[in-house]
């Protein structure tokens, strides 16, 4: 049995496949070695895999996880992974790699994640051969549900964003100026909870504030990350990623007006790896 996991700072989306067949389908919270050690994400997968997961028949684990760059990071993932699968051959790829396998396959062009954080790649078909660095939410993570969270949240403090929205952002969220700042500063995953008031762009869309705002993180998207790649108007570029698939129509407006050939878009790289190794989603 082979079991595939697509981890992102927010959650791992998990795919079982026997005999090129998807036989179980689940999420657990996302573990970033960045910011998990060994025993926190050994932890989540002995407290939230499922009780029914036929973890003594699966021999071969595919984990693509954010923040899996470098061998350190990789080594503490698989080392926690190994405690629980003690007969399962681990292999760790970064979830760069799993954008390339879900969205282009075998062919050549440009993947992007846009979902809480950003990142992007050329991709020959076989490899990544280009990646402009992906600095994380405090420095960049342009066009990501984190830099659109933080750009809602910055007008709505300015008192630059339009009263309906500044109004139903403390009421949804129960917050008020003060204990914005004191929540954010405060909390465990603070790029997450930005992501989170990406939701309120969502509902306002039809207004061009929120529009905009979607647009300009786009733009910044495809200035510092799509653009830097050789032909990138010429290969297809496409996404996977919650923010890229619910802001579709701005997206692909504004790939167009950059002359940008926009390609696939998936919320999630789940149909697209089950694919790439054979199997039917």
């Amino acid at each position: 049995m082979l079991l595939i996991a697509d981890s992102g700072s927010t959650k791992t989306e998990w795919m079982l496949i026997d005999n090129k067949q998807p036989v179980m389908q689940f999420v657990t919270s996302g573990f970033n070695p960045y910011y998990f050690g060994n025993k926190a994400i050994n932890n989540i997968l002995n407290t939230e895999l499922p009780a029914n997961l036929p973890f003594q028949a699966i021999d071969n684990i595919i984990y693509y996880g954010s923040g899996c760059s470098n061998k350190h990071n990789c080594q503490i993932v698989s080392d926690a992974f190994a405690v629980v699968f003690s007969k399962a051959t681990i292999t760790i790829y970064h979830d760069l790699l799993a954008a390339a396998h879900a969205l282009l396959g075998k062919n050549a062009g440009i993947a992007c994640i846009l979902g809480t954080g950003s990142n992007s790649c050329l991709y020959n078909g076989e490899r990544i051969i280009a990646n402009v660095p992906s600095l994380g939410y405090l420095l960049a993570d342009e066009g990501s549900g984190t830099y659109i969270g933080k750009k809602l949240v910055t007008a709505i403090l300015y008192g630059e964003a339009p009263e309906a929205i500044c109004n139903d952002f403390y009421r949804t969220y129960n917050l008020s100026f003060e204990t914005t700042l004191r929540t954010i500063y405060s909390a465990d995953k603070p790029g997450a909870l930005l992501a989170r008031f990406t939701e309120l762009v969502g509902k306002h869309i039809h207004l061009s504030f929120c529009r905009e705002l979607v647009a300009s993180a786009f733009d910044d998207f495809i200035r510092v990350h799509i653009s830097q790649y050789e032909l990138y108007q010429k290969l297809p570029v496409s996404f996977v990623g919650s923010v890229a698939y619910h802001f579709s129509e701005i997206l692909q407006a504004q790939l167009h007006n950059a002359g940008i050939n926009g390609g696939l878009v998936l919320k999630t790289p789940a149909k697209g790896l089950a694919a790439y190794y054979g199997a039917t989603a």
